[in-house]
């Protein structure tokens, strides 16, 4: 994933994501409206990889490399049908529409075609796809704020679907989708949910807050000492295998500050390299040196620096704490750390699901029209989430943020973006009471805005619409 940002002075972007091995697992799966709310619902199977799917996207990104992406309705569309109506997706075979974003958003009929239908299956308002007055289009997996409309409610469809826009013009947007072989067995959408979708459409909520209380049928590793500058500390040393479910590092202000010395280092399985190794701050979204991002599955809240994210290994984990040594100027103060490793002993199954990594990135001084990359390697696994963190070089605006993601999976340009505050579901970043709210959502979010200081900050995670990767 390239970022295409110009005139920047500080980069910092924490990528998030579970590898894979080379091992193949592969049988049918039914998928339907059910199937995927489940995904949301179960986030201990996010290391789970998908098999034989495929992720892109549909937007309305300038295709000559300039900034019309929607201003103008230019590439707001794939086509228009003989009555001027604006087809604006059209996908073959199986898969599920998993996000649709717009900060444009009309009150134009959206009729849906699936299975090659000469009728509609399915049409609403395209602004109730976000007003939460149509059900299922409701909270929390729809909604608008920061400037952006959304939603995440999943709608599958088989054998094709289109989407068409009953209007003269549409302006920005974005629907993402993944596409699912032919040994899928796909039931199409419809709003009449069944019994057992509507109880985890209702539940989502509550589940989602029940990963609070990670300490069902756990070992916690509890620690309680000092760590001083030039040292490490230990939090956890396994060597049998599971997998680590919740980490809790409390006293989020004990690691603010723009000097951020400490670092958190994971290993899995005696690697040579460590999955994560990077600023503490960075790994829990604090934003400019305070703590700032209250995600779903990372972040700082009540009293807790927290990450939920599973996290598979096989035979052994480590779980440290560096305490690098500042500069001469730089005064750097005893650190009382209380921490909370919670670890199951489910066994991490390396023919179904992956590892966790993270790819941090602090590009200083990034160089005028030259993205910056988020991850770039090779491998197998799939993407689950991004912080990002810029800050210009000219006070007073924050024009970088014209820039548009680009994500390119196995040779293939997949998802390419509108701007960088709609990539994290906003929009209109230099309007006042929007993106520069600074607000935390369970799946994405902005995590500061200051013209006079030229920053901003966002995060998003993957879940449903996790990107899987072959190579």
């Amino acid at each position: 994933m390239k970022y295409r940002l110009k005139q920047l002075y500080q980069i910092v972007a924490i990528t998030v994501i579970i590898m894979m091995n080379n091992q193949v697992f592969s049988q049918p799966k039914e998928i339907s409206v059910f199937s995927e709310l489940v995904r949301f619902q179960n986030i201990g199977n996010l290391p789970e990889y998908i098999n034989g799917s495929t992720v892109k996207q549909f937007s309305s990104y300038d295709r000559k490399g300039g900034n019309n992406d929607g201003f103008e309705g230019t590439y707001s569309y794939l086509r228009k049908e003989a009555d001027s109506s604006l087809v604006i997706f059209e996908a073959q075979g199986n898969g599920v529409i998993n996000r649709i974003w717009t900060p444009t958003p009309t009150n134009d009929i959206l009729d849906f075609y699936f299975d090659k239908t000469a009728k509609p299956s399915f049409s609403i308002r395209f602004s109730d796809l976000f007003s939460g007055k149509v059900y299922p289009f409701t909270d929390p997996l729809s909604g608008n704020e920061l400037g952006g409309f959304y939603t995440y409610m999943p709608i599958p469809f088989k054998n094709g679907c289109k989407v068409v826009l009953r209007g003269k013009k549409l302006e920005f947007y974005q629907i993402q989708y993944r596409s699912y072989p032919k040994n899928y067995q796909v039931k199409n959408f419809t709003p009449d949910l069944s019994e057992a979708a509507k109880n985890v459409l209702k539940n989502l909520n509550q589940n989602w807050s029940a990963l609070k209380d990670a300490s069902k049928e756990v070992q916690i590793i509890h620690t309680d000492t000092l760590l001083t500058s030039g040292h490490s500390i230990s939090l956890a040393n396994l060597d049998q295998g599971g997998r680590i479910k919740a980490i809790k590092i409390r006293s989020p202000q004990s690691f603010s500050g723009l000097n951020k010395l400490v670092d958190i280092k994971i290993t899995w399985d005696n690697d040579s390299q460590p999955g994560v190794y990077m600023p503490l701050a960075d790994f829990f979204g604090y934003a400019f040196g305070e703590p700032s991002m209250q995600s779903l599955l990372s972040g700082n809240k009540d009293g807790n620096n927290y990450s939920y994210f599973p996290m598979p290994f096989d035979k052994t984990a480590k779980i440290e704490l560096v305490y690098r040594s500042p500069m001469a100027n730089v005064k750097a103060e005893p650190l009382q750390i209380n921490a909370d490793i919670y670890v199951s002993k489910e066994k991490y199954n390396p023919v179904k699901e992956g590892k966790f990594y993270a790819c941090w990135n602090n590009n200083i001084n990034a160089p005028a029209g030259k993205p910056h990359v988020f991850l770039e390697g090779k491998g197998k696994g799939h993407y689950v989430g991004t912080i990002l963190q810029a800050q210009g070089l000219q006070p007073g605006m924050t024009l970088f943020f014209e820039g548009d993601d680009a994500t390119t999976i196995d040779g293939e340009l997949r998802l390419h973006g509108t701007g960088s505050e709609d990539y994290f579901n906003g929009g209109w970043y230099a309007l006042l009471d929007r993106w520069d709210r600074k607000m935390s959502l369970p799946l994405h979010g902005s995590l500061d805005y200051s013209l006079p200081y030229a920053r901003t900050g966002g995060y998003r995670l993957f879940i449903a619409d996790k990107m899987p990767f072959e190579k």
